[in-house]
């Protein structure tokens, strides 16, 4: 599985009032669970960052920290890894991360993390939360986890749909507007940038849609018609 590449979710897309609800949602979590730290991380390229991290006290992990990815050691990239649900009652006591930093330099003990998917279904990052002491991750504290999963995914689905229509809606206001077109060469004139410019360019400006040349049947017949006559055995099968 690809875990590198670009996130389209960057922090242009992730409005102020965004994530101001999720750093709600990381402060209420640790607050419930009794924990030193609520984080969401987000994959970016080469590397994975901690996008917000709770405000509780002794929390060791502070926002905009960022480590190279993969390999960064964290215990989010083995989540990101599985996909699911990493939960960790007493990390010092697991050979697989009694040497791990957060173990060894932050004192934590116990992790719970479930992955963030995009709705293109790539990996966002994590949600997660680490404590200095053991946590046995009980049901309600895993319900509870998924469901902050599940509000965090479905805003980057309100994200994703909003801009979306944005999108759609400047391609219509651009093609429902009557606009200045040579009559003899067909150039448009595009009124923002004050140039004409040919239509193709004009429709990839608007869609992000490059255009397939082709011969409609109309033209194909009146080029053939043109031709010498010799020249008709070569005509294409189908030119459209």
């Amino acid at each position: 599985m690809e875990l590198t590449g670009p996130n389209p979710f960057d922090r242009n897309r992730l409005t102020d009032d965004v994530l101001h609800e999720w750093q709600h949602l990381v402060d209420l979590g640790a607050k419930l669970f009794g924990v030193k730290a609520g984080l969401i991380t987000r994959l970016a390229g080469q590397e994975i960052e901690i996008l917000l991290s709770s405000e509780t006290p002794g929390n060791p992990y502070p926002a905009g920290y960022v480590s190279p990815f993969p390999d960064s050691g964290w215990f989010c990239e083995q989540t990101l890894r599985r996909r699911n649900l990493l939960l960790i009652p007493d990390a010092p006591g697991d050979p697989e991360w009694a040497d791990n930093s957060a173990v060894v330099d932050l004192n934590m003990v116990s992790y719970m993390g479930m992955p963030l998917e995009r709705p293109d279904g790539g990996l966002f990052g994590t949600v997660c939360f680490i404590d200095d002491k053991r946590q046995s991750g009980n049901k309600d504290y895993l319900d509870l986890l998924a469901q902050i999963r599940r509000l965090v995914e479905l805003n980057l689905r309100i994200i994703d749909d909003r801009d979306q229509i944005a999108a759609r809606d400047r391609v219509l206001d651009g093609l429902s507007r009557i606009y200045p077109i040579c009559c003899y060469c067909k150039k448009v004139r595009d009124d923002s940038a004050g140039r004409w410019m040919a239509v193709e360019e004009y429709v990839l400006g608007l869609t992000g849609n490059r255009a397939s040349h082709g011969v409609c049947p109309h033209c194909l017949d009146k080029a053939m018609a043109e031709l010498p006559p010799q020249a008709d055995a070569s005509r294409p099968a189908s030119a459209y």
